[in-house]
């Protein structure tokens, strides 16, 4: 193993990499929107209450870059569409020059339906053109639609609160004018709910989930499996040598053999899962990362290590004793370890996968891996509460090694 260059490249120096690329390119989803500002290009055309108030709303987010002038100059709907459409800007926002007028002709109007006996008393600005208020929002096409979503959500938050004032102003003008009743304008028209964010964890825990938290186990156990190439490697390499022959002419069974090599990259799977945990508590946050939190069952974590150790060494015995040639174990390794991952959640978290991509998931043993690390490092479950996936992993390496023994087996017994 020592000798393989190669092979130390795939075990160790690949996830390293892998673990600081991945955690730093995704580090920025798992962080507030305050902490990533956006620049958007403002172009509001309107000097009454709707335009300034989008503008105040979009200001007070504390995640918006405005920009509304280039060059001293302010950017009309052409240059903004142009701008966006270069990829210049991810998004920008273009206010009608009416958009106050019109709005308010609506909730007059809408007051007008509902209090017909006064409608003729309620005074309708004729002089606006449009009957429909229209506020373009122009998007990036690489822009997800989860970002879109959130942002129409609080346009419509902003223009909510501004029909809501002018509304009251109408009714106030009218118990004013008719009832001769005075109605005082609350200071403040701001949401009477609100939202408060908490993840669910257990009383005690005090971890917050983060990118680092997520990347680290994900990949060490696409590095572990990833063992399949090189331990199936050394296995056609016995075999092409003849080392294997010259073992079967000895007195003993294969099964000697067998765990001999199990036992040799057990350890080195143990080694790989410990450096890589190492990088995610040292090495991350020497460049701005938070540092991986391990939680507190430091005996559940060292279970599932093992129990991933053995099924990834189990996988890489059954390929290295079925194919033939090392450009058999090469590809087919590689390719399955790839589709275990895609399938396990490494790359896309399971619970945005198609139903049934979802129910296929939990087919791979990196996908229960994967939730056993989630579940210490997430939720500070204990031993107990990672059981059942400990006993997949364990039951997947059980049956791969009995694959191996019996294919063994049956040649040797034609042979």
């Amino acid at each position: 193993m020592l000798r393989d260059i190669a092979g130390l490249a795939i075990l160790f120096i690949m996830p390293m990499a892998l673990i600081l690329i991945m955690t730093l390119l995704q580090d920025n989803t798992f962080k507030a929107l305050e902490e990533n500002k956006i620049d958007i290009i403002l172009v509001n055309n309107d000097a009454g209450e709707l335009g300034q108030a989008i503008e105040k709303g979009l200001d007070e987010a504390d995640f918006f870059d405005i920009t509304d002038s280039i060059s001293d100059k302010q950017v009309t709907a052409k240059q903004a569409y142009s701008l966006v459409a270069n990829g210049k800007y991810q998004m920008a926002i273009v206010i009608p020059a009416d958009a106050t007028s019109c709005i308010r002709n609506n909730v007059t109007k809408q007051i007008a339906s509902q209090i017909p006996d006064l409608a003729e008393y309620i005074p309708i600005d004729s002089t606006v053109k449009s009957e429909k208020l229209d506020i373009q929002i122009l998007f990036d096409p690489i822009t997800k639609s989860s970002f879109k979503t959130s942002i129409q959500s609080a346009l419509m938050q902003f223009t909510s609160k501004i029909e809501s004032q002018l509304a009251f102003k109408i009714y106030g003008k009218i118990f004013k004018e008719h009832l001769e009743i005075d109605v005082k304008e609350p200071e403040n028209f701001g949401s009477l709910i609100t939202f408060s964010e908490k993840y669910a964890t257990n009383e005690d825990s005090r971890i917050i989930p983060n990118s680092v938290q997520h990347n680290v186990p994900a990949w060490t156990l696409f590095a572990m499996f990833f063992i399949v190439i090189p331990l199936a490697g050394n296995i056609i390499k016995e075999r092409e040598s003849g080392s294997v022959l010259r073992l079967k002419t000895m007195p003993g069974s294969y099964s000697a053999v067998l765990l001999g090599k199990i036992s040799i990259y057990f350890f080195i799977g143990l080694i790989q899962a410990a450096l890589m945990i190492s990088i995610g508590v040292f090495v991350l946050p020497l460049f701005g990362l938070p540092s991986l939190v391990l939680g507190s069952n430091f005996i559940a974590l060292f279970a599932i290590v093992a129990a991933a150790a053995l099924a990834a060494v189990g996988f890489g015995v059954l390929i290295g004793t079925i194919a033939t040639t090392h450009e058999q174990a090469s590809i087919f390794g590689a390719v399955s370890t790839v589709i275990l991952a895609a399938l396990g959640g490494i790359w896309v978290p399971t619970f945005i996968m198609p139903e049934i991509m979802r129910k296929i998931s939990v087919m791979s043993p990196m996908n229960w891996a994967l939730n056993g690390f989630y579940d210490i490092f997430l939720r500070d479950s204990d031993i107990y509460g990672i059981a059942p996936y400990i006993g997949l992993l364990i039951l997947f390496f059980g049956i791969s090694v009995a694959i191996t023994y019996l294919y063994n087996k049956y040649n040797r017994s034609i042979s």
